[in-house]
Order: structure tokens, then C-alpha cells, then sequence
């Protein structure tokens, strides 16, 4: 292990300070979803994709290793990769993913994620209070602290959203999408 001890508050502390030094912000979609501002912070997509541009007049790299192109804060902060892999291994090993959500003080309103493949796994860290993700389990609606562990479920069957919160929020969602 290079950056995490295994144990979840530990490992957490450790996940807040690495988001702690990224700047956050919004990519269009998430816009539509909730219009946050940069001070406030965003939701970003860490991981590859099939658009090459990034503006009409910013193109984005190429990732060697899948010929997709990588998203904004992938190239920003390639260091996230080995993070991500690793706390995924400690806390949720049999899982597959290839792309991370990124939220900071996004409060997600109700939502399917249509474009995923299966499950996903939501994990949450800072100093907040609320910030509960409720997900609609065909009119059952389970309510769940996911800053005491991962949480995993069928973000595209299951309609989710976060409650209101007081304090600084993360949120990382890995999961596999139809359309990178």
C-alpha cells in the first residue's frame, strides 16, 4: 500500500486531503443537473471518453492506453488514477469500474443514471452533517450514510439523490459507463 492504511476513517481522512487539493467545477451535463458554483465546487467526470474535444478550439489527449481521450481533470491530475485504484482494491475489491464521479458539495436531485452499465459504488468524505443518499428502490426508498462505507448499488435502475447538507461534502461515484 502506498497511500492508504486499509481501515475506512482512516483511509477517508487520507481521500479528503487528496480532494482537498483539486480544484472542482462542472462539466455541461452536470450543469444541467445543478448549476454550482466553482467556489462552492462541482461535479467532474475522472476517467477516459469518446469526445475529443473539449471546446471548439481545445481539443483533449489521447489516452495511450484505450485510444479514448482523456477527461479534463484525468489530464489535470494523473496522480488521482493509482489513488482511486488503490482505495478501490482496499474497500471494494471484486469491483470493476472504469470512471470515477467526482462531487464536491453537489447536491444530486433525483436521478437515474442511464448511461451506466450495473452497479455503482458511491463513497463520501469531509466534515458535513446530512448529506444522506436516498435511492428509490421501486417505491421503497432506503436512506444511506455513505460516509460510513461504500455503498453500491444500480445507479441506472434505481432513481437516487442526496439530501441537503451543511458543511464540505465529497462524493466519488466509480462505475462503468455504455458511453465513454
Amino acid at each position: 500500500m502506498i497511500y492508504f492504511t486499509g481501515e475506512w476513517y482512516s483511509d477517508s481522512a487520507i481521500m479528503t486531503g487528496f480532494l482537498e487539493e483539486v480544484e472542482f467545477y462542472s462539466g455541461t451535463e452536470r450543469k444541467k443537473m445543478l448549476n454550482v458554483s466553482k467556489k462552492i465546487g462541482g461535479s467532474m467526470l475522472y476517467g477516459t471518453t469518446w469526445r475529443s474535444y473539449l471546446t471548439k478550439t481545445r481539443t483533449r489527449t489521447k489516452c495511450e492506453e484505450t485510444g479514448l481521450y482523456k477527461t479534463k481533470v484525468y489530464d489535470e491530475h494523473p496522480e488521482l488514477k493509482g489513488i482511486f485504484k488503490e482505495f478501490a482494491t482496499l474497500h471494494f475489491p471484486n469491483f470493476k469500474y472504469e470512471q470515477v464521479q467526482m462531487n464536491k458539495n453537489f447536491t444530486c436531485p433525483p436521478h437515474k443514471d442511464s448511461k451506466n452499465i450495473g452497479e455503482s459504488v458511491l463513497c463520501c468524505f469531509g466534515d458535513y452533517t446530512g448529506g444522506e443518499t436516498c435511492i428509490d428502490f421501486e417505491s421503497k426508498t432506503r436512506t444511506y450514510n455513505s460516509r460510513l462505507g461504500p455503498v453500491r448499488f444500480d445507479g441506472s435502475k434505481y432513481l437516487h439523490w442526496v439530501k441537503p447538507f451543511e458543511g464540505t461534502r465529497y462524493s466519488l461515484v466509480f462505475f462503468t459507463n455504455s458511453k465513454k
